[in-house]
């Protein structure tokens, strides 16, 4: 049985956006410009009109899923933060010059990244000048050369598609250089941006120092670093920070488990920290990659995951948030509760081949829901190029690197997890259940009224959804974005029916394929059928 509907003429599928005026702001992440230089105002969005050009929606009928909307039921405001992204300055310069960057960027949807990238960010000095560099790193002065990426060009970058960004600072060189150098090291930086007309709003101090694999974690002759120790550092960094300018916002990083271990709560970094942070920080940063898959943390003993288990890892979102408002509870009362950023995030604590196959675009779409829902103020997936892992033959990177199999720059699956939210996902989540589990729903409406739905079909079975909407009087209409493959595991998967390479990912650009889209009648509950592991975006009308 399939649910049929005529096909029209056919326009434009990117999002609108409106803005209203708003008082400046005083909190992080609660109010977006739409373009960096002008004020900050509450972020609001509309939907692309309906059209009558598109596609059939010529799936078929499967197990019956009931799924409950409450549109009066608001739960978050959303804005572009909860969609970000990680840009390294190894990518290279040519590479993020090229159009076809800025395009995949534009048409991801993908407007809040994050620089100058992990680890490393915990020996970079922006300015190239390594006076006084990290022990172990022979010449860190190569993160500076002619082919990396710069401040300029990150800011040319961002320029070219809207964008907000986030900005880690070095605070390796706290330990290895002294807390003073660090301080002007940052404040500089934070200078450089002025100077150039591009505003950074949002800063981080360092990069998962809670770990013994970070830069001056452990430094010979220096004991282990800890969250007291670096919450004493912070407020000297970021005061010297907004000396030079004071309308930023500035992150702390935590750890979200709590325990005395090195591995299980990190000699109890994270109270540690809240102890020593006297109320300096604005918000506070995660990092999520949910499964560690190596048997006894051997790196050469991958345990092969299944489905199930990556998609059960979902709930972490939830359980370490909850972990982190407890410490922060216990530890610093009567202070108030800070936004946490999820400023890194993956499928796997690795780069098999799960980053690459379908299975990642539908977790990764759940990841962007759940992390709205249980109250995550922003969040940056890692990242937008990585490479082939040789030996596991995944990559987590949003488009194909050295990819044996498929061309350069070609979206992964998860790409398209951005652009289905960029599409059909407004600007307040509200409320919504599903009675099967494997049947993940996320609403939302836009300023207009209009609902916009992510839902995703863990099944390998074609699910039938039949939708009891609250608060929202359907006109009768809809349009809709599909990511869907051949099964969970395969590396090539489609978009709106049409095919990416044969050797893995999905096609482009996607303002040439033509969405689906259907009418019913309004005064009957709608019935809609949706395929096998799939991630689809629906915007009721």
């Amino acid at each position: 049985m399939k649910y049929l509907v005529c096909v029209c003429f056919f326009l434009c599928l990117q999002p609108l956006w409106s803005a209203s005026v708003s008082a400046p702001a005083d909190k992080p992440f609660e109010l977006y410009p739409r373009s960096n230089g002008d004020k900050p105002v509450t972020y609001t969005k509309v939907p692309v009109p309906w059209q009558q050009d598109g596609k059939n929606w010529e799936f078929k009928y499967g197990t019956k899923v009931q799924v409950a909307v409450d549109a009066d039921k608001v739960l978050r405001r959303i804005t572009p933060y909860q969609f970000g992204n990680n840009l390294c300055w190894w990518d290279g310069r040519e590479w993020i010059q090229d159009s076809d960057r800025t395009d995949k960027a534009q048409q991801s949807g993908i407007s809040f990244w994050r620089f100058p990238g992990g680890s490393s960010s915990d020996f970079y000095n922006w300015d190239g000048i390594y006076d006084q560099a990290a022990p172990d790193q022979p010449d860190p002065s190569h993160m500076n050369q002619s082919w990396a990426i710069s401040t300029d060009n990150f800011i040319q970058f961002c320029e070219n598609i809207g964008s907000e960004a986030v900005i880690t600072v070095n605070y390796g060189a706290a330990r290895y250089a002294g807390v003073k150098y660090a301080a002007d090291l940052a404040s500089r930086w934070v200078g450089y941006f002025k100077q150039k007309g591009f505003k950074i709003r949002y800063w981080e101090i360092g990069n998962e120092l809670y770990g013994p694999w970070e830069e001056s974690n452990t430094l010979t002759g220096k004991p282990q670093l800890t969250g007291d120790e670096y919450g004493a550092d912070f407020q000297v960094i970021a005061q010297a920070m907004r000396q030079v300018d004071p309308d930023i916002f500035i992150g702390a990083v935590t750890y979200e488990k709590d325990g005395p271990g090195e591995w299980e709560g990190h000699h109890n970094w994270t109270r540690k920290l809240f102890s020593a942070l006297g109320g300096k920080a604005d918000f506070l940063i995660l990092h999520q990659y949910f499964l560690y898959p190596f048997k006894n943390g051997d790196s050469n003993a991958y345990e092969d995951p299944s489905n199930e288990t990556l998609f059960g890892n979902l709930h972490e979102l939830g359980d370490d948030l909850a972990s982190m408002r407890k410490m922060e509870a216990e530890t610093a009362p009567g202070q108030e509760t800070l936004p946490v950023a999820l400023t890194e995030f993956n499928i796997l604590n690795a780069s098999p081949t799960q980053t690459i196959q379908l299975v990642n675009g539908l977790f990764t779409s759940e990841v962007l829901g759940e992390a709205i829902k249980v109250g995550y103020a922003a969040s940056n997936y890692w990242d937008f190029k990585n490479g082939t892992d040789t030996k596991l033959n995944g990559d987590m990177g949003l488009l194909a690197c050295r990819d044996n199999a498929t061309k350069d720059d070609t979206p992964r699956p998860s790409y398209y997890a951005f652009a289905l939210y960029n599409r059909a996902f407004g600007d307040q989540m509200v409320d919504a259940s599903s009675s099967d589990p494997a049947f993940k729903v996320y609403a939302s409406k836009f300023s207009t009224g209009e609902i916009g739905l992510i839902l995703v079909n863990e099944s390998n079975d074609n699910r039938w959804a039949a939708f009891n909407i609250k608060g929202f009087q359907p006109k009768g209409k809809l349009m809709g974005w599909v990511l869907t493959g051949k099964g969970l595991n395969e590396n090539q998967v489609s978009w709106n029916g049409v095919d990416g390479p044969v050797g893995g990912g999905g096609p482009f650009p996607l303002d040439n394929i033509k969405p689906y889209r259907g009418e019913f009648k309004a005064d009957r509950i709608l019935q809609l059928p949706l395929a096998a592991h799939s991630a689809t975006g629906i915007v009721l009308y």
